[in-house]
């Protein structure tokens, strides 16, 4: 390995993402990697918003309607969490396996001299089966270190289990 890439790795922290989520519409999620935890800004915005928000849906007679409501309130509170990242930090997560190729795999690779430590991999919403779903993944960097993160059904936030959450009395 020559000079240059050796010392591209010894200053620099990575990341290699990659996405394995079946029935995802559409089948790319945008993210980005934060250096604070997004859950905590929905919690607060929320927070800060909650009795707005429950007039909102108090007032709207029709269940399917307040439902799509509820919905959208969940969805674009989180989405709003992106409002100041800028594009060129905004990233776009495809599908890792390649159709037709069992073993030709994709994902996204990133590297950065920014400060190590805890970040978290999140996306923006996206829908499975009509539902709307969203990652928080933490991951540990350090500079001279590549880490692998995952997107799979099974690391999916429960947006729904928070929006309730936080939208409840205590």
């Amino acid at each position: 390995m020559n000079d240059a890439m050796n010392t591209w790795r010894e200053s620099t922290w990575r990341i290699i993402t990659s996405l394995d989520v079946p029935d995802l519409d559409p089948e790319t999620v945008q993210f980005a990697i934060l250096d604070a935890d997004p859950v905590e800004r929905y919690r607060d915005s929320l927070t800060r918003n909650r009795e707005t928000l429950r007039q909102s849906l108090a007032d709207e007679s029709d269940l399917d309607k307040r439902e799509l409501m509820r919905q959208g309130q969940m969805t674009v509170t989180w989405d709003r969490l992106f409002s100041d990242v800028t594009g060129d930090r905004l990233y776009l997560l495809v599908p890792s396996r390649v159709k037709g190729s069992p073993l030709m795999m994709r994902g996204v690779f990133l590297s950065s001299n920014d400060t190590a430590g805890r970040k978290w991999l999140a996306t923006k919403v996206a829908y499975r089966h009509q539902t709307p779903v969203c990652w928080c993944v933490p991951v540990e960097t350090a500079i001279g270190r590549e880490e692998r993160v995952e997107v799979r059904s099974e690391n999916t936030l429960d947006l729904k289990g928070l929006y309730d959450h936080f939208m409840a009395d205590f």
